[in-house]
């Protein structure tokens, strides 16, 4: 059975030119580049333990697959 809700791709693309007024307001939006880079190369301090649960049982290998995840 292919259930997509655990479907997942990393087909990120760069924002376009306008995300960047999102800045004024307090928002950063990722890059592709970012978002693709390795889990292990972000600052992962904040995490909870029960996130870190959830990264050890799905194994996302990078930034994006984490964030835009649809276990939780």
């Amino acid at each position: 059975m292919d259930d997509r809700r655990y479907w997942y791709t990393d087909g990120f693309q760069d924002p376009p030119a306008w995300a960047a007024s999102l800045d004024d307001c307090g928002f950063t939006v990722l890059s592709a580049s970012l978002l693709m880079s390795p889990l292990t190369e972000a600052d992962t301090a904040a995490l909870s333990a029960a996130e870190w649960r959830q990264i050890k049982h799905w194994q996302p290998g990078t930034l994006g697959a984490t964030l835009f995840n649809s276990w939780d």
